[in-house]
C-alpha cells in the first residue's frame, strides 16, 4: 500500500468538530427596504411583493424578501467592527477565505485548524424554506458541523466532505430557513 493511500485526514481532532455549534448570532440591524432592493436586483427577481405593500399584504401579511436573502445579509458586520480583508489577504495571498464583511471570527472553527489543507470547494446547498422574512424582522442564526466524511479522489488522494447547517429565525422564534452547505476541503 502506498503512503498516499495510508494518509488520512479524518483524525480524532477532525471528528471532534462534528456537533460543534456557534453561539446564537443576531444580524446587524433589521430586514430593510434597501437591502431587499439591492438583493432583488442582484439575483434578479423583481417580484412586486418585495416592495408593494398593498399587493403583498393579503397573501404575505406585508412586504417580504427572498427567503435566501437572510443567508447573505445575516453575517454583515456593524460599521464599528473592523474589516479585516486587507490584513487576511496580505498575510496569505492564496487564502480563499478572506473574511470580508462576514463575522467569521464568531463562526465555526476552521477545519484547517485541525486538518492540513489550503483549498475549499463549495459543493452545493440544500435549503428548507419555512416562511418569508418581513420588513423589520430581526434575524438570528446559529451554525453547526453536522457531518464530516473522508473520501478519496480518482488518484487516491484524500479530501474531506464537510456538511454545515445554519438555522435562521426571526424575533418570534419562527424558523425562516435552514441551509445545509456541503464543502470539500483538501
Amino acid at each position: 500500500m502506498t503512503q498516499q493511500a495510508e494518509q488520512t485526514l479524518l483524525t480524532d481532532k477532525v471528528k471532534a468538530l462534528i456537533g460543534v455549534t456557534t453561539d446564537v448570532m443576531e444580524m446587524y440591524d433589521v430586514v430593510d427596504k434597501e437591502s431587499i432592493r439591492r438583493y432583488a436586483i442582484g439575483i434578479p427577481d423583481q417580484d412586486p411583493r418585495y416592495w408593494d405593500e398593498e399587493l403583498a399584504k393579503p397573501r404575505f401579511g406585508g412586504v417580504t424578501c427572498p427567503p435566501l436573502m437572510v443567508s447573505y445579509i445575516a453575517g454583515r458586520k456593524p460599521p464599528w467592527e473592523p474589516d479585516r480583508m486587507d490584513e487576511i489577504m496580505n498575510n496569505d495571498w492564496f487564502s480563499d477565505s478572506g473574511g470580508g464583511m462576514k463575522r467569521w471570527e464568531k463562526g465555526l472553527p476552521s477545519i484547517r485548524t485541525v486538518a492540513p489543507g489550503r483549498s475549499h470547494l463549495h459543493l452545493g446547498d440544500e435549503v428548507e424554506v419555512y416562511r418569508y422574512p418581513k420588513l423589520g424582522d430581526r434575524i438570528f442564526y446559529q451554525s453547526k458541523y453536522v457531518d464530516i466524511q473522508e473520501k478519496r479522489d480518482r488518484t487516491g488522494k484524500p479530501f474531506l466532505l464537510v456538511t454545515r447547517e445554519t438555522r435562521y429565525w426571526n424575533q418570534n422564534n419562527e424558523t425562516i430557513c435552514i441551509v445545509r452547505t456541503l464543502g470539500g476541503e483538501r
